[in-house]
């Protein structure tokens, strides 16, 4: 079905070594997001939904297109934004799409929800170390695109 990626003792080493840092990285995560969520409020996006109850590590920042709203595809914005050099991603290929489980009979439509979501989400750029000029940058950058 798949690899597996153990660690290796130096990689697990580095990784203890960060520990002590972990909540000033998450920290500042945080205050990363809460820019995003005050500066991208006029778009036409869906920004991810947090919990009151909980308190998330942010290692993600998805974003979803409202496509209705919108006059070009999540392809379209995506292939644009790395064009520009905003590092994006997508998170995550709906599983039942990949060439595993397509042998094993899984077609498009099996999953209609996640393969909705699929169409609509750009995961954008968020790290501890960005710098409010990057930030910026990316957010720009989706107004520029996506207006």
């Amino acid at each position: 079905l798949g690899f597996n990626y153990r660690m290796t003792e130096l990689q697990a080493a580095l990784g203890v070594s960060q520990m002590q840092r972990l909540d000033e990285f998450v920290s500042k995560r945080h205050t990363i997001q809460e820019r995003y969520d005050l500066l991208l409020n006029n778009l036409p996006i869906i920004k991810p939904y947090q919990y009151k109850d909980s308190y998330s590590a942010l290692h993600l920042y998805p974003i979803q297109i409202d496509l209705n709203k919108v006059d070009k595809s999540r392809e379209q914005i995506f292939n644009e934004l790395r064009e520009n050099n905003i590092g994006v991603n997508v998170h995550y290929i709906p599983i039942h799409t990949q060439p595993y489980y397509r042998h094993l009979g899984f077609q498009k439509g099996d999953f209609p929800n996640s393969e909705d979501y699929y169409s609509r989400a750009i995961t954008i750029p968020l790290y501890h170390a960005m710098t409010i000029e990057q930030q910026d940058e990316v957010i720009t950058m989706i107004n520029k695109i996506i207006k």
